[in-house]
C-alpha cells in the first residue's frame, strides 16, 4: 500500500517591510494617545492642587475662628530682633504656615517642633523633614523632603532634608507714591493678608473676602523657613517668570499648570488666574483695603 505524504505548509512570517509598517502604526497611535493621557493627568493634578488650596483655605478659616485672625506671614520678635522688619524675613524665623498644622490634621508634627529655636536648629531637624501632601502640587513634584543647604545656628554649612511647600501667602501689593522700582522704600509690605506678625481678620478686609487673595501657588519653597512664607506682588512682574538677584531666585506667583496659577481667597474659595491677567487687576486682588471694584471681565 502506498502512503501519501502531504507536503508540509511553510509558515510565513512578517517581512521586514511589514514589521516597519506595524511599528510605524504603533508609533502614530502612541503619538495620538499620549497628549490625551498627559492632558488627563494634568487635569487630575490641577484638580488635586486646587483641592490642596481648598484645604489650606478651610484651615485658615478654622484658625480665624480659633484666634480671631488669619495666620501671620512669619513670626519674629519686634522688640528685641533688629532683623524683624517689614521688608522681609530671615531663615531663622518661622513660617506662618505652621500655624495651620493643627487644622490640617498635622497636630502631632506641630507638637514635635521646638519654636524656641530656629527651624534649622538641631532640635528641629527631625521635624522639618516631614512632608505634607497638602503643601505640594502634584504637577510640580512629589511630597518628599528635599535637600537644602543652610547655615545652622553655629555658623556651619549643613545640607538638611526639609519638607517642601508650593504655596505662599499674599504679603502685599503695589507701590507707594514714589513709584521707584529700584527703591525698596517705595514698595508696600503690609497691605495684604500675611506679613510680619500680621493678625488680619475678616473685618479688616474692606475689599471683601471674595475679592482678596489669601494664598497661591509659588514653587521651590519649604514650609518651615520664614523666607518662603509670602509673595509681594508688583506691576512690573509676571506669572511664571521669577527674577534672580545675585544668583538667588526671587519667588513669585508661578505654577506647572499651563497658562494659569491657582489661588485661595480669604473666603476659602479657590480660583485660577490666567497668565494674561492685568497687573492692576492682580494688585487689586492682593490688597485688602484698596477700594477697587472688579468685574468678571477683569479676571480674564
Amino acid at each position: 500500500m502506498r502512503t501519501l505524504v502531504r507536503p508540509s505548509r511553510l509558515r510565513r512570517g512578517f517581512t521586514l517591510i511589514e514589521l516597519l509598517v506595524v511599528i510605524a502604526i504603533i508609533g502614530v497611535l502612541v503619538a495620538l494617545i499620549m497628549p490625551a493621557v498627559q492632558s488627563a493627568r494634568e487635569a487630575a493634578n490641577r484638580t488635586q492642587c486646587k483641592n490642596n488650596l481648598k484645604q489650606i483655605g478651610l484651615a485658615a478659616q478654622g484658625y480665624h475662628d480659633a484666634f480671631g485672625s488669619f495666620p501671620s506671614g512669619w513670626f519674629c520678635d519686634e522688640a528685641n530682633d533688629p532683623n524683624c522688619v517689614p521688608r522681609g524675613a530671615s531663615p531663622y524665623m518661622w513660617n506662618g504656615l505652621v500655624g495651620l498644622f493643627s487644622f490640617l490634621e498635622a497636630g502631632n508634627l506641630y507638637d514635635d517642633i521646638n519654636f524656641d529655636v530656629s527651624p534649622y536648629a538641631f532640635d528641629n531637624r527631625t521635624a522639618i523633614r516631614n512632608s505634607l501632601s497638602v503643601f505640594v502640587c502634584p504637577s510640580h513634584r512629589q511630597a518628599l523632603p528635599i535637600d537644602v543647604t543652610q547655615i545652622d545656628p553655629d555658623g556651619q554649612t549643613a545640607t538638611l532634608q526639609i519638607g517642601p511647600s508650593d504655596y505662599r501667602g499674599n504679603m502685599a501689593a503695589g507701590m507707594t507714591d514714589c513709584n521707584d522700582v529700584s527703591n525698596p522704600d517705595c514698595f508696600h509690605y503690609e497691605n495684604g493678608l500675611t506679613f510680619r506678625n500680621s493678625r488680619i481678620n475678616i473685618s479688616g478686609i474692606s475689599d471683601g473676602t471674595s475679592s482678596t487673595m489669601l494664598i497661591g501657588e509659588s514653587l521651590i519653597g519649604t514650609w518651615p523657613d520664614a523666607t518662603n512664607c509670602c509673595v509681594r506682588t508688583t506691576a512690573d512682574r509676571r506669572f511664571n517668570k521669577p527674577n534672580s538677584v545675585s544668583g538667588r531666585r526671587i519667588p513669585y506667583w508661578e505654577s506647572q499648570h499651563p497658562g494659569v496659577v491657582n489661588f485661595c481667597k480669604a473666603d476659602g474659595s479657590v480660583s485660577s488666574l490666567r497668565e494674561t491677567v492685568r497687573p492692576d487687576v492682580l494688585i487689586a486682588l492682593m490688597t485688602r483695603a484698596g477700594g477697587e471694584t472688579l468685574s468678571a471681565e477683569d479676571y480674564e
